[in-house]
């Protein structure tokens, strides 16, 4: 099991609780924070990994693109991704389109990484929706969603 941070396990007002978004908000800073240390006991960086999962499930794309879809600003992007050409775990090519961009790509050992990567995520899920069944884990996953989608 994780350990969460300290300031994380402070008492937090009920009056607030009350209010969805800060809830929401706050249930997000642990899962973030349970999600960050799985991966860190793993080896990996949670970042890699949804940089890589959004490749393999999403196929090709062009850095902007990736940077829109794992929201993630793109200046960190970019240090990332020649982390990961470095190693071996994705590969830049030529856009056969617009000789001025690259499309991205994810290499086999990437793939592995994204294996590795998805049981470290599955035990962190376990971990922050332990007190909820399948059925309202999944309604809670399809609201969520939807607001999201509600807000784009």
């Amino acid at each position: 099991m994780t350990s969460k941070p300290t300031n994380q396990k402070a008492e937090v007002s009920s009056a607030l609780l009350d209010v969805p978004a800060f809830a929401l908000s706050r249930l997000g800073r642990l899962a973030h924070a349970t999600v960050h240390d799985a991966f860190a006991g793993g080896g990996l960086s949670s970042r890699t990994y949804f940089v890589l999962r959004c490749l393999h499930e999403d196929g090709q794309m062009s850095q902007r693109e990736l940077a829109d879809r794992v929201s993630m600003d793109r200046s960190d992007l970019v240090k990332l991704l020649d982390q990961l050409e470095n190693v071996g775990h994705l590969r830049r090519g030529p856009d056969p389109r617009d000789r001025r961009r690259h499309l991205l790509s994810i290499t086999p050992r990437g793939v592995t990484i994204v294996e590795q990567g998805r049981r470290l995520l599955d035990q962190a899920n376990e971990e922050v929706f332990a007190s909820l069944n399948p059925n309202e884990r999944a309604t809670l996953h399809h609201l969520v969603r939807r607001a999201l989608h509600a807000l784009a």
